[in-house]
């Protein structure tokens, strides 16, 4: 009787084992399949890491109880090597060395959560303020790229924050891309290049409605190089709060959750779609440049995405060259999505990098790395 049931225990494994590698192999499709046409395909390329992980740990034990059986798990993970390195940097750890090397280009993204205007509490959002401009000024970087950021544009206003950030944090020159007007045009919130080095042009592209936001580009000189950053957001799924619950009610396997699963489905879908068409925009911005670049943003898409893919095509990530594990940037949802990038073209090597941990400042963490200018694009 105990044999049956250790046979019957080890097939039951074995179909297990079958079924995760198949749910690999499919994350393996996500960059390359255009959710446009088929988007439940991406949400394979969102649970890669997991999986990768499980069918590690089952051909391990496949190790232990029939060799020959974990030549399943082998296979999948040596057909899914590029997936994996590019979800889990391997570089060895290394520390971020404070002191730049030489004259290495410091650049930050941060998704800032539209700097606490939102947060009902003056106070505590005056507070948590505090916190993301202490942690910039810690990061000591040369060029700052701020997604959702908020700010008054009225000189002398309590809350322009870009005023604020130019005399206590020494950032002289900036690019705001004033996307959503609020309060009779006195306040807006979008993306923002802040610079210690000067802006000598500035270019920006509105993405198509619904979606409001854009991608802007700032050209700043170092020494006699000019360098373009570009920055950007694309589009979110904009769950709610509500939402979330919904989400962890279905992880949970509670059938609450399912009744708010079609307006999910919906969100994520459109989220894909939109997210295709806005990538596209910044590809044929890049591509008129003739100068060393360095793209940075939210993608809120992973790197086993189709977004990530494409955005990625000719350029390198900072994380995946100098970073180690996952590299998680968004702290909801799901364990593993480090969806704010810092790319970069040939002209540029990655020297370091290391993520800006958040608190309750922000939902995301930042990306910090420093950048060595090494050729001029022709």
């Amino acid at each position: 009787m105990k044999e049956k049931l250790n046979k019957r225990f080890l097939s039951f494994l074995f179909i297990v084992n079958i079924g995760c590698v198949t749910l690999l192999l499919l994350g393996n499709l996500a960059p390359v399949v255009n959710p446009q046409r088929f988007w439940p395909i991406a949400l394979m390329g969102i649970g890669f890491p997991i999986v990768a992980v499980i069918v590690s740990l089952l051909g391990i034990a496949w190790l232990f109880i029939d060799r020959r059986r974990s030549l399943l798990s082998l296979v999948g993970l040596s057909i899914s090597l590029q997936s994996i390195f590019a979800t889990f940097a391997m570089n060895v750890p290394a520390g971020f060395k404070v002191a730049k090397e030489g004259s290495a280009l410091r650049v930050l993204t941060w998704n800032v959560g539209l700097m606490n205007y939102t947060e009902l509490d003056t106070n505590l959002a005056n507070s948590q303020n505090a916190v993301i401009f202490r942690k910039i000024k810690e990061s000591d970087a040369d060029v700052v790229c701020l997604q959702e950021f908020f700010s008054s544009v009225i000189p002398g206003n309590y809350y322009n924050i870009i005023d604020s950030m130019k005399k206590m944090l020494n950032y002289p020159y900036h690019y705001f891309s004033l996307d959503n007007p609020k309060f009779d045009n006195k306040f807006f919130n979008g993306t923002i290049i802040f610079s210690r080095y000067r802006i000598t042009d500035t270019a920006k592209v509105i993405y198509p409605l619904p979606f409001i936001g854009s991608v802007i580009r700032a050209g700043i000189i170092i020494n006699t190089d000019t360098v373009d950053i570009f920055s950007t957001r694309f589009q979110s799924v904009n769950f709610t709060s509500n939402e979330y619950k919904e989400l962890h009610n279905i992880k949970a396997g509670d059938d609450k959750g399912l009744k708010g699963s079609r307006n999910i489905i919906k969100k994520l879908r459109t989220g894909y779609n939109n997210r295709t068409m806005q990538m596209q925009i910044v590809k044929n911005l890049m591509a008129d440049s003739r100068r060393p670049e360095v793209l940075t943003g939210d993608f809120n898409d992973v790197p086993v995405g189709f977004v990530y893919h494409q955005m990625k095509s000719g350029l390198s990530d900072s994380w995946e060259s100098k970073g180690f594990g996952l590299g998680r940037t968004f702290k909801f949802i799901y364990p593993t999505l480090r969806i704010d990038h810092i790319l970069y073209n040939e002209a540029f090597r990655a020297i370091q990098v290391t993520r800006i941990m958040s608190g309750d400042e922000t939902d995301h963490n930042g990306i910090l790395a420093d950048l060595d200018l090494i050729k001029k694009k022709e």
